[in-house]
């Protein structure tokens, strides 16, 4: 295992959550899926990121069963969905999703979008966290605003913020604000979706540290603190993510250069408009 798969962060309630996680955004294929998330645990992965609306928690349960690594190993987070709720139906959610992943508990839950019953949810997440089904809360897709909304109606300050995130959407005021609430950044569409292979100051950073660019990206991140969570379905590429990451470190002159990259870019939805 890279030993740069076992560096963690102690989140604002004491937890320990890793740095480097397996994504599994879109990975459902019974075989193909699987045989990835499988690999990803066994090649040393420790966070394994879901989501409700991703279908995949009963593969995640298989491919646990089917590692060389028992539960406690692992660090699983999972979303939850924002339509048609009310607290009854979060409850059960989280009952149903334990039963699915085949665990008594869950190590992170987030809000997946803050519209439009983000803040309730999380109300509901708050209390369940007091039963010890789950051992830490957080959300996905806040943006400042939507966060000040969030504490000012909540007790428990999220443990984390699960954010598109990338070399065009470096988020440096999010950032700011988050670290001033003691919340972690976390990432996704950091590498993309490959994109980053087309910014020439990224394909000048790869050439000079001899990796790709996509480990570029993902250093970058991880160097400012954030949690990253690439995805892929081919085994060599969920060992060469980490691996590449282990021989070199990005100046601060490098760090802020991709910062200010731009134009600003953003792959996925709106938070700000996204209602599920």
């Amino acid at each position: 295992m890279p030993a740069i798969l076992t560096k963690k962060i102690t989140l604002n309630n004491g937890v320990e959550m890793p740095m480097i996680g397996y994504g599994t955004y879109l990975v459902t294929d019974q075989a193909k899926g699987l045989a990835a998330i499988t690999h990803a645990i066994n090649y040393g992965y420790q966070l394994i990121d879901t989501a409700d609306i991703y279908h995949n928690h009963q593969l995640v349960r298989e491919a646990i069963k089917n590692s060389n690594q028992p539960r406690e190993n692992l660090f699983i987070t999972t979303k939850i969905w924002i339509t048609n709720k009310n607290p009854e139906i979060v409850k059960a959610d989280i009952d149903r999703i334990l039963a699915e992943l085949g665990t008594d508990y869950l190590d992170l839950v987030l809000v997946h979008w803050p519209l439009p019953d983000g803040v309730m949810i999380y109300q509901t997440l708050e209390e369940i966290y007091q039963t010890g089904k789950i051992r830490a809360i957080g959300v996905s897709n806040f943006m400042i605003d939507q966060l000040k909304t969030l504490l000012e109606q909540t007790t428990i300050v999220p443990v984390v913020n699960q954010v598109e995130l990338h070399p065009q959407l470096p988020l440096l005021e999010l950032q700011e604000f988050c670290q001033k609430h003691n919340i972690v950044l976390e990432s996704w569409q950091t590498i993309m979706k490959g994109k980053v292979s087309d910014l020439p100051y990224l394909q000048t950073l790869a050439a000079k540290y001899n990796v790709d660019a996509p480990a570029i990206a993902l250093k970058w991140a991880l160097q400012r603190g954030i949690i990253v969570i690439p995805k892929s379905e081919t085994l060599t590429r969920i060992e060469s993510n980490v691996q590449q990451l282990e021989n070199f470190e990005l100046s601060a002159e490098e760090i802020t250069a991709i910062n200010d990259l731009g134009p600003t870019l953003r792959l996925g939805p709106d938070p700000y408009h996204f209602v599920g």
